[in-house]
């Protein structure tokens, strides 16, 4: 092992003792004993004091807050992304990851200014006119500073925390270990697919990390949510890059300052986020009062991107069954989309219906005013963690943010749920026909297949022609190989079998000439023996190669 593997595996095994320690600490010891089972791991088991009361009074579930509170940054989003997880964690631990804040110290100004040089090889004072030095907030991945470019106009820069790439995958690499070895000896873990969610959580703060991701969509954003009067920011390229966002600063004031609001802002927002989700999928994943501004012009503006979600059009399309069905009452026509939603084909556990009925029977007969959207969704989670069904991630998001809607919308107005807001969005399409709305829009999907096939068929035939012509000329040679080969096999077994023949006969003459003849006479007899055998040699085995 190189001197590089052997630091390495070190650095892995003191990040992983840091880690066990504050669990124990946390008194979270019992999980210890079961991954750490096993002799060759001894190292990682720690003598331990026994527990005090001051562990005593906390849940697992507080104390496991506590401890992603305390390993740090890395831990922290990845507590926030298992907070949205109901097909997963029991109610109890969703409630307390939702607590985890994710709020650090600035750091230094000095790494601000090197960052920027590094990545636009200019100066800081050679972009910007002005530039404050302390940052508008500090969070784990990366802070902001308000600034003005040289053109006058404001701006927000965005700059990723120095080093937090490196901490990550650190981090993550940390957990996969544990995560190997819970998985071995902790029975019940094996259906959560440990490994699948944590490369999966990596993708996730992969994407938050990278800045030309978030500029992108917001790019994206901006076109879709423009058309409902929703405001976006616009990213300024020339100083973007994977480490600094560099966008347009928004005058106005949060959607918390409660007395500035008009009355129907709760209204136009919902609106404008069910309208963006059902026609392209894509919706806000980090929707909370900080993010939403109303402009000195009274427009809704959304800012910071590092998470969006998706749903596929065949998802939105199955949500949008469910809702009908529930909010109807009719479990008939809700059950079939459940199933398409959950990727329920066949063998359905004999409590998925009671507890879809359990669902009907609990919003169906409620006024719309009453029934928030968000307990919809996470029942349906609470099912599918029930029958150990996997989602995506992107709906445990919806859900959540579909929650902080809800609550923003009761802090303007309280006597309004989400359902009964959306009207504005729904009754249109219901008028219509929300399904004959989705099958249009099925329709115009495979249309768009269609055509794009027909666009690429010109270039797939020469590039099948091509294939195939590659492949004629592929199989010519091999056949031109074997016939040699088969040629070189039959000479090859010619003249072996002449020389099975002449054999005796050579030797006959050899014994022959060594008792009859004079040495001198024996060996010209020899030499013009052996030249009339390699002509008759030739002459047959050069009629059999023609």
């Amino acid at each position: 092992m190189s001197i590089f593997g052997f630091r390495k595996k070190y650095r892995l095994v003191s990040r992983v003792r840091t880690t066990i320690k504050i669990l124990l600490r946390h008194g979270l010891g019992y999980f210890i004993d079961r991954i750490f089972k096993e002799p060759s791991l001894r190292i990682f088991r720690f003598h331990r004091a026994p527990q005090t009361g001051r562990f005593r009074n906390f849940t697992p579930a507080q104390r496991l807050r506590m401890v992603l509170e305390e390993l740090g940054p890395t831990y922290i989003k990845i507590g926030q992304f298992f907070s949205t997880r109901a097909d997963i964690l029991p109610e109890s631990f969703l409630k307390e990851l939702s607590k985890l804040q994710d709020s650090v110290s600035p750091f230094l100004f000095d790494d601000v200014r090197k960052i920027i040089y590094e990545d636009f090889g200019r100066n800081i004072e050679d972009i910007f006119t002005d530039f404050s030095e302390n940052p508008l907030f500090s969070a784990s991945i990366a802070q902001v500073h308000s600034a003005r470019l040289e053109s006058g106009r404001e701006c927000v820069v965005k700059v990723r925390r120095p080093g937090i790439e490196e901490m990550v995958a650190g981090d993550i690499e940390v957990l996969t270990e544990i995560s190997k070895l819970a998985s071995k000896h902790i029975p019940e873990l094996k259906q959560w697919h440990i490994s699948d969610l944590l490369e999966e959580v990596g993708d996730h703060l992969k994407r938050q990390m990278d800045f030309i991701y978030e500029a992108g969509m917001m790019e994206k954003l901006k076109a879709f949510y423009e058309k409902t009067n929703i405001s976006v920011p616009c990213v300024f390229w020339e100083y973007t890059s994977k480490r600094v966002l560099t966008m347009e600063k928004l005058q106005g004031t949060k959607i918390s300052d409660l007395h500035k609001v008009k009355s129907d802002i709760p209204e136009r927002l919902v609106k404008g986020l069910f309208q963006v989700l059902f026609e392209t999928g894509y919706f806000h994943g980090d929707l909370h009062p900080g993010n939403i501004i109303l402009t000195e012009n009274g427009e809704i503006a959304f800012v910071d991107f590092g998470l969006v979600g998706y749903l596929s059009f065949e998802k939105r399309k199955h949500l949008a069954g469910i809702l009908s069905g529930v909010l109807n009452g009719k479990l008939p026509d809700a059950l079939p989309y459940v199933k398409k939603f959950f990727g329920i084909t066949h063998n359905v556990p004999e409590s998925f219906e009671r507890d879809m009925n359990f669902i009907v029977d609990k919003y169906g007969s409620l006024p719309l005013k009453k029934i928030h959207l968000a307990d919809i969704v996470y029942d349906l989670m609470k099912i599918a963690r029930k029958i150990n069904v996997r989602l995506d991630s992107d709906i445990g998001l919806l859900a959540k943010n579909l929650m902080g809607l809800e609550s923003i919308c009761a802090g303007i107005n309280p006597s309004e749920s989400l359902l009964n807001l959306s009207k504005a969005y729904w009754q249109p399409l219901i008028k219509k026909g929300i399904f004959q709305y989705l099958w249009i829009e099925d329709v115009k999907n495979v249309l768009q297949s269609y055509k794009n096939m027909l666009v690429r068929m010109p270039d797939d035939i020469e590039e099948l022609m091509q294939i195939n012509r590659e492949r004629a000329e592929s199989e010519q040679r091999i056949a031109q190989r074997l016939d040699r080969y088969t040629k070189g096999l039959e000479d090859a077994g010619t003249k072996i079998s002449i020389s099975i023949i002449m054999m005796p006969v050579v030797v006959m003459l050899i014994l022959l000439g060594i008792k009859n003849l004079s040495p001198l006479a024996f060996v010209f007899s020899l030499v013009a023996f052996m030249v009339a055998v390699g002509i008759i040699f030739r002459i047959i085995t050069g009629r059999q190669g023609d």
